[in-house]
Parts: structure tokens; sequence; C-alpha cells
């Protein structure tokens, strides 16, 4: 597809492919994909509605209209007032008597899905996801960019929190100042998971009161946004001196990790990636303990597609984003997950470089 094309002409292309003739979307992560507008759906409809052909539409409260029409640059903005059905005249003036079949995005409420479908009752549905995923999923130079920034400035306050750990804080009270240095941005948004001693056994764990001793491992997992765009990090390290099971782990988790970015930079799909990745681990006895996949896509949402794992045998395209992070979780003990943010381009990746080495022993 021509990458000088804009979203919309993308997703129009994708429809006539589909034999879709329109494509309703409300408020929510694919709105702003499209027009870089950044809000939730509240119980007044605000819809953009892109047919296969022309100009998108908007219908908007009216009191809204002159913001939208502002923010998306269209003057095709409908405004209902608060005694209107907006479904109504979603159904009579914007959705031509010619369209068969309507995608709808794939975070639509139901409730509203009830109330489209009531109105326009000659009318097929079918999910969007699909549709979205496939050009979401593929980012362009600018995207490529913010993920950049996102996973370096993620690695980069991480890395500050691990060097002013000290005995006696808090799980949570590291959580704390790290949240305070990922929120770069006014209207960005944080994750952090801040785990401590065989709490770091727990892939997930949220942190809590956990307080901080002389060789400890460190597990933190966090991630903050460049205009809306998601880095997520992981670094493992030891506050001390590291045992020697630990070496051992690490180095086996750190070579997995290498492993799947080298068979990323080779082409190959999430299925081999996955099963690549976990093999190293696997081989040297430790497979039951890997307990989740090897990535997942990276974009204006931390979890999206292409998800690393067994079984999606789709080939990586240029611009896919996602993550590799293998781990091994000794119960009771500790864990170990090396994770890198990696982009997929036309001769190879670009990966975070975080010097894990270094960072061993803190």
């Amino acid at each position: 597809m021509n990458p000088s094309l804009s979203k919309v002409e993308k997703l129009q292309h994708k429809m006539r492919k589909s034999d879709i003739g329109a494509v309703i979307i409300p408020l929510g992560i694919n709105f702003k994909w499209l027009y870089n507008i950044k809000e939730e759906p509240s119980e007044r409809l605000l819809v953009s509605i892109i047919k296969s052909e022309g100009e998108p539409n908007f219908l908007v409260p009216s009191f809204e209209s002159n913001r939208i029409k502002k923010a998306t640059g269209s003057s095709d903005v409908v405004g209902w007032d608060e005694t209107d059905n907006p479904f109504k005249l979603l159904a009579s003036e914007l959705i031509p008597n010619d369209v068969k079949t309507i995608a709808l995005e794939p975070k639509l409420w139901f409730s509203v899905y009830k109330s489209i479908s009531r109105n326009l009752p000659d009318k097929e549905f079918v999910d969007g996801e699909e549709i979205f995923s496939s050009l979401r999923r593929v980012k362009d130079e600018s995207e490529r960019k913010n993920l950049k920034q996102a996973y370096t400035k993620s690695s980069d306050s991480i890395i500050k929190t691990l060097n002013e750990l000290e005995v006696g804080m808090s799980e949570s009270e590291v959580q704390s100042i790290l949240k305070t240095r990922l929120l770069w941005g006014v209207n960005e948004l944080s994750f952090s998971l801040v785990q401590f001693g065989n709490n770091t056994a727990l892939p997930h764990y949220h942190g809590g009161n956990r307080t901080l001793k002389k060789d400890d491992v460190v597990l933190i997992d966090a991630g903050g946004t460049v205009n809306g765009y998601w880095g997520d990090i992981t670094i493992t390290s030891v506050f001390g001196t590291a045992s020697e099971k630990f070496k051992e782990i690490f180095d086996l988790v750190n070579r997995a990790n290498i492993q799947g970015k080298d068979l990323a930079r080779r082409g190959e799909t999430p299925h081999d990636i996955d099963v690549g990745t976990r093999n190293v681990i696997t081989k040297e006895g430790y497979g039951k303990f890997f307990t989740h996949r090897t990535g997942h896509g990276l974009g204006l949402e931390i979890h999206e597609h292409p998800y690393i794992l067994e079984g999606n045998k789709n080939s990586l395209e240029t611009g896919n984003s996602f993550t590799i992070e293998p781990g091994v979780y000794l119960p009771g003990k500790f864990g170990v997950r090396v994770e890198d943010d990696v982009i997929k381009l036309e001769d190879g990746i670009s990966a975070s470089e975080i010097p894990r080495l270094e960072l061993l022993e803190i």
C-alpha cells in the first residue's frame, strides 16, 4: 500500500477490499489513531462515520460542533441537540441507502450498537477489529519516532530510579518515585511494577509494602508514553551482591532475549520467535518457569497486535512494534524478566539498548 496515503484513505482501501460500505467509530483509541483526539466516550453520542469513498462525517452534540471542526479540520460535522434522538439522525442523514454492510469499531459500547442497529434494521453489522488492527500494527515513521522516544525515556527513568535505591525503601515508595519520573508530559500516561525479593517470582505482582533489603533481587517493569505511544521495559537487578543462582538464571533469560531479537531481526514469524526464545530456556530445564508469551505489540495501547506467541504464524511487517520479554520465575525465590522494545525495519530491527550487565548488581 502507498505509504503516502492518509490513515483515512488506508482504512477506506481496506473497506473496499472487504465490501464494507461504512465504518462507525466512537471516541476512544481508534478515534485517537485517526484524528489525534484523545478522549473517552460518554453518554452523549459522538462518532465519526467513514464511508468507503469520500471525506469522513461526524455526528456530535451540537455544543461540540465547533470544537470537533477545529480539531479535525472537517466541515462535515452534524450536530444534534439534547432533545434529538442522535441514532435516528445517524440513520436518516449519515448512512446512505446503498450502504449494505457497516463495520463497528471494536470497542463501541454494546448499548450503542443496539441503538444503531434498531434504527438501521436493514443493514448488516460486522466487527471492525481486523481492519483496525491490521492498519495500526504497521507504524509509520512518525509513530516509530514516538515509540523510540518512549522506550528510551522509559528505560532511562528505570535506571535513574535503580541508582537511588536505599535499604528500607518500600516497593510502593519506589513505585511513587518512578511514576513521577515517567510523567514527562502533561497529557501522557505511565504504568509501573516494582518488586523486591521473592515477590519478583510473581510476573505481574503490583507491589506493596515489602521493604528493600541488602542483596534483594529487584524487578522493575515500567513505561510511559510519547504522544500516546507506549514504552514497556523490564530491568531485573540485585541490590547488592548477586548469588550464583541469580547469575545463572539472569544469563539464561538474557540469552533467550537476545535469541528472540535475533529471530525478529531475521524476519521470523511471531510463532517462531516465541518457540525459539522459549527453547533457550527449556533446554536448560526451566521451561515450566517461563509462564507467559514472549511478547506483545506496542503502540497507542500497551498490549496490541502483533502478539509474539506460539500459533501466530502471520509474517512480521516493516513497522511492527512489539516486546521481547522472556522470564523465569522460581516460586518463593526470585524471578528474572528481560524485556526490550523492538521495531521491525525493512532490513532488521531497531531495539531498546540497555546496559543490562552493568546493572546486574546495583
